[in-house]
């Protein structure tokens, strides 16, 4: 009786440790407010390690990204469980995020991104691409 108890604790035990390994937690949220097509968002954070969301009215079909209603990106990030975001206005700019301090990337004097944190005290600074 005891070699079944012990048996079934050990596939628990490996059952948790290859959930825990090969699901991990995905801490960034990547939305996308901009006016060009979706799927040229899809195809340029397609690999990053993030929750993909598209912030339009209209919803396109896809596997890869949520689509919530326009203006609602701040409430829907505050209420998730992501501890950032990264909010994107126009493509086709890469972004170096420090983690855990907001920014605001511009170009041309126009905010193309902004990194945002929750919970801090860290005030916004600014990057020119």
């Amino acid at each position: 009786m005891i070699e079944y108890f012990l048996l079934l604790l050990i596939s628990l035990i490996l059952i948790y440790s290859n959930f825990v390994h090969l699901h991990p937690k995905i801490e960034l949220m990547i939305a996308y407010m901009g006016y060009e097509h979706p799927r040229l968002f899809e195809r340029q954070y397609i690999q990053s390690n993030a929750g993909l969301f598209v912030f339009r009215n209209k919803a396109y079909n896809s596997i890869n990204m949520e689509y919530k209603e326009k203006g609602t990106e701040q409430e829907f990030f505050h209420e998730s469980d992501y501890t950032s975001m990264l909010a994107v206005y126009k493509l086709h700019f890469d972004f170096n995020i420090d983690v855990g301090i907001p920014t605001t990337y511009k170009h041309n004097n126009e905010t193309v991104a902004e990194y945002i944190v929750k919970h801090t005290h860290i005030t916004k600074r600014e990057i020119f691409v």
